[in-house]
């Protein structure tokens, strides 16, 4: 069986929507997604992520969709993807992606979206001067404990980008990445710690600083497959 994993980002046609816009899409995303998944064995995970904030992403984003699929069918994860989108009117992109585990992201085995809890969600380009496996390489090796190391971060998972179709083909992200934190007052205080203070010059070291980055509330329709213990938790 191979399962594998697709980001997916739902889009405004327009530049700015209207207040709600997100809040009302990510609602029919995961109703819809609720209904298609329901017996359907090949499925092996689904979440909807409504932005909440727009850090330095683009504030046309109105959801993330996350699938984890069971291709060896010829089942298309596009093609899910698009029937959960329908006719909503949005531009839709889809990235396939590897996951790279520094900290389990047990938050996301919990069906519903009744919680505080607060993601912080967005894409990674790596410095011109890195190649793909260098970027990755340093990631994993150098900037995963410093990040991993700030107060009140639970899971920590970057997803490595393998290909893309749709409108956001020329984007270019090499990786998105995920954080989650218990809830929004536990994020804001993190941002004002001195090991984020250090993690974000860091960054610098080898990734470009015009990622897009959103403040997203998580709704989890079908738990996704369970990781294990991530990189920095191994020996703990």
């Amino acid at each position: 069986m191979t399962i594998e994993k697709h980001v997916a980002l739902v889009e405004s046609r327009d530049e700015h929507p209207a207040p709600g816009r997100a809040a009302s899409v990510a609602s029919t995303l995961s109703e819809r997604g609720r209904a298609a998944t329901a017996g359907a064995a090949h499925v092996a995970g689904l979440t909807v992520s409504t932005p909440i904030e727009a850090l330095t992403g683009t504030p046309r984003a109105l959801a993330v969709v996350q699938l984890w699929i069971e291709t060896s069918g010829g089942r298309s994860p596009r093609t899910m993807i698009d029937g959960l989108v329908g006719d909503l009117d949005v531009e839709t992109s889809s990235w396939r992606v590897e996951e790279i585990v520094f900290r389990a992201p047990v938050e996301r085995q919990t069906v519903g979206s009744d919680h505080q809890r607060v993601n912080l969600l967005g894409t990674a380009f790596k410095r011109d001067d890195f190649g793909v496996d260098a970027f990755f390489d340093y990631w994993v090796n150098t900037h995963a404990p410093i990040s991993g190391a700030v107060p009140g971060l639970g899971g920590y998972v970057v997803s490595r980008v393998r290909d893309v179709e749709g409108p956001r083909s020329d984007m270019n992200t090499d990786a998105f990445l995920e954080l989650w934190y218990p809830d929004r007052p536990t994020f804001d205080a993190a941002g004002a710690s001195p090991e984020q203070a250090e993690a974000w010059t860091d960054v610098q070291r080898y990734a470009k600083t015009t990622g897009e980055f959103w403040i997203t509330r998580e709704d989890v329709v079908v738990p996704p497959p369970a990781t294990g213990a991530g990189t920095l938790e191994q020996g703990q």
